[in-house]
């Protein structure tokens, strides 16, 4: 019987193990891939934390618009309620404000105007137009300043019938004291103040008046294009230019004109709506009516004159105000005070928050302070290098406001 054959390990005592390594082209390739990867890193977390600083600000802007709102409204229905109480007699808005003289021969146009200041008073901009007067504390810096009139109001002004604030209404992460002068402003994700503007009335309808305004009766009804800075009031932009009326013309239901010549006057202009149409307008213009709601037939169609909801104020809603105040007024007939700020005929007025969605803080816009430029009503700044809209569009471009769509 044979012996099983058994197998012998080699001998390996005395020779040399080869150790497994890496050749240049595998380090190379391993560092190109390190490089890469930290290349992506560095363009992608950038990224990433911009978008979570735009979600946040936009998270704060809704916030503050909603607690803005709840005040107004609030405010709105406290003036009804004064009225209510007053009777047949000056409300208390009125008597407590310069315009308590010029009820007597003008009530409408009193109530307007005192709507208007009890506005300015209760929703300040600047720290000189609250009830008392803000003293600016060391410190203080004026890019902060309506951001700090904001909070202010909200947090310490009058409730009206809403509800208090809570410490819950603002994240620690929402304030800051930025200037170091004591009073916290509303901040963005950049840790920049947010900037309000009470009346943005410019905003939407940035041309105004000409240098030399004509008298605010004779002023006319005037259009103004789409512009970049309507951007920031995506649900407030105006239209386009309306046509104008010509002759024999085909129109369909639903069709917005203006008179070729025009009947409207200031500060409540009418626009002209086609309610029904057969064919075509007739070879003469009509007489357009001056009442809103009242209806004129022309050849083959008929038109409705509607108010134009783009010159409607909220605060203002019989248009009576401008009848007494424009743009270049230094005293009102009855009044006991300089006029409000300045505001636009036949604009929108409707607050406006804003922040830059970047940490440049760079709005496109004039500070809310600086009245010299009309700042005070949102007017945009032009661009620092041409610009074929005239308007620092790529700033304006950037902004976040509680006007646009998904804020």
């Amino acid at each position: 019987m044979s012996r099983p054959t058994t197998s012998t390990r080699p001998n390996t005592r005395g020779q040399t193990r080869r150790r497994a390594g890496f050749s240049m082209i595998e380090m190379l390739v391993v560092i190109g891939l390190i490089v890469f990867l930290t290349a992506a890193l560095v363009a992608i977390i950038p990224r990433v934390g911009n978008a979570a600083k735009v979600a946040a600000t936009k998270a704060t802007i809704k916030k503050v618009d909603e607690l803005l709102n709840d005040r107004v409204n609030g405010f709105r229905r406290w003036i009804q309620k004064q009225d209510t109480l007053a009777g047949g007699n000056a409300p208390s808005y009125v008597t407590n404000s310069p315009y308590a003289q010029l009820y007597q021969t003008s009530p409408l146009q009193a109530k307007a105007l005192a709507v208007k200041y009890a506005f300015k008073l209760y929703f300040p901009q600047q720290f000189s137009e609250f009830q008392t007067p803000v003293s600016p504390p060391p410190g203080h810096t004026q890019r902060t300043e309506s951001s700090e009139s904001l909070y202010l109001f909200l947090t310490t002004g009058p409730l009206f019938d809403t509800e208090p604030p809570s410490a819950a209404d603002l994240k620690a992460i929402e304030t800051a004291d930025t200037d170091g002068d004591g009073l916290l402003e509303i901040v963005d994700g950049w840790g920049n103040p947010l900037r309000y503007y009470r009346w943005p009335t410019r905003l939407v309808r940035p041309k105004g008046y000409p240098a030399t305004p004509p008298p605010i009766a004779a002023s006319g009804f005037e259009e103004v294009p789409l512009s970049p800075a309507t951007i920031l009031v995506g649900g407030a932009a105006p239209r386009n230019q309306l046509a104008t009326w010509t002759q024999n013309s085909p129109y369909v239901v639903g069709t917005t004109i203006l008179p070729a010549t025009p009947q409207q006057t200031n500060p409540f202009p009418l626009i002209y709506r086609c309610v029904a149409s057969t064919g075509s307008s007739g070879g003469t213009e009509p007489t357009w009516p001056t009442t809103a709601n009242t209806t004129i037939a022309d050849g083959n169609v008929t038109w409705q004159a509607l108010v134009d909801p783009l010159s409607v104020d909220p605060d203002d809603p019989l248009g009576v105000a401008t009848l007494y105040i424009s743009e270049t007024s230094t005293s009102i007939p009855g009044a006991s005070a300089p006029p409000l700020w300045p505001f636009t005929p036949n604009t929108w007025y409707t607050p406006l928050i804003v922040a830059s969605a970047n940490d440049t803080d760079t709005l496109g816009l004039f500070e809310p302070y600086d009245t010299a430029d009309l700042g005070n009503l949102a007017a945009p700044r032009p661009a620092p290098t041409p610009d074929p809209t005239g308007y620092w569009s790529d700033a304006l471009s950037h902004n976040l406001s509680n006007h646009l769509a998904n804020p």
